[in-house]
């Protein structure tokens, strides 16, 4: 299982950071997990080609968590796409497409093959040798889903956006590889919306994840990240790093 960081930014446009998106290789097949706006261009430096798309997973339907999506749409009809992509994110997907059928691509019903499944709560993918397990998550208002990916024993978690909460521990537990969103420095926020370092420490101390890397942080995370980052990885015994655009890993 090859692992590309291709969108390791937030909302705010950054020159080195597009908006998230995490690239997932096995065998002959490709999975992306979030696709917010540049993911589709980090997708073709990466080299891979975008016939070998079997599915995408939405962690949820913030823009920069989706909006790529609609490029891709197109390009999946311009690439002569001739399979089906399943598309797995939380409710409303469904009325989600629909729209997204009638006001911008009405010429691409029933062109491009796109099946769309909803996200429960707790649910479970199978799809060649992978098995993704989705758990909701807390960001906010909005229905958002945190994904571990296994195959032959080994294992990636992606938090997407959340506060810090059971299930991401849940399903981090003992992984190989947490992708952990940091997205502000401690101090007064919204509660329920996002994860700040000494939080995030809390995480890792409870589900023990062999390394962690830090996604979807603010530039002021990024200046400070060596005081985050010992901030999160003291005496935990976990690898923490910061993730950036392009960072690769095998499992």
């Amino acid at each position: 299982m090859r692992i590309t960081l291709l969108g390791t930014g937030t909302s705010l446009p950054d020159t080195k950071r597009v908006q998230s998106g995490i690239l997932v290789e096995q065998g002959d097949r490709s999975f992306l997990f979030d696709i917010g706006s540049g993911v589709l261009h980090r997708f073709v430096e990466t080299g891979t080609d975008v016939k070998t798309l079997d599915s995408v997973f939405i962690s949820h339907l913030h823009v920069d968590h989706s909006s790529d999506f609609i490029a891709l749409y197109q390009t999946l009809w311009l690439s002569a796409f001739d399979k089906i992509l399943h598309l797995y994110a939380p409710p409303p997907a469904r009325e989600w497409f629909r729209m997204l059928n009638e006001v911008i691509y009405p010429y691409l019903r029933g062109k491009v093959n796109v099946e769309v499944t909803e996200l429960k709560e707790r649910d479970i993918v199978k799809t060649g040798l992978l098995t993704v397990m989705c758990r909701k998550t807390q960001h906010g208002i909005m229905d958002s889903r945190a994904f571990r990916v296994e195959q032959g024993g080994r294992s990636v978690v992606i938090s997407g956006d959340t506060a810090p909460c059971k299930e991401v521990i849940e399903l981090a537990t003992g992984a190989d590889i947490l992708i952990h969103e940091c997205n502000w420095l401690d101090g007064r926020h919204s509660e329920g919306v996002h994860t700040s370092p000494s939080q995030l420490a809390e995480v890792v101390r409870k589900a023990r994840p062999k390394k962690l890397i830090i996604v979807h942080a603010f530039p002021e995370v990024v200046f400070n990240i060596q005081k985050v980052i010992s901030t999160i990885g003291a005496d935990q015994g976990t690898e923490v790093v910061l993730g950036e655009d392009m960072m690769t890993m095998v499992l």
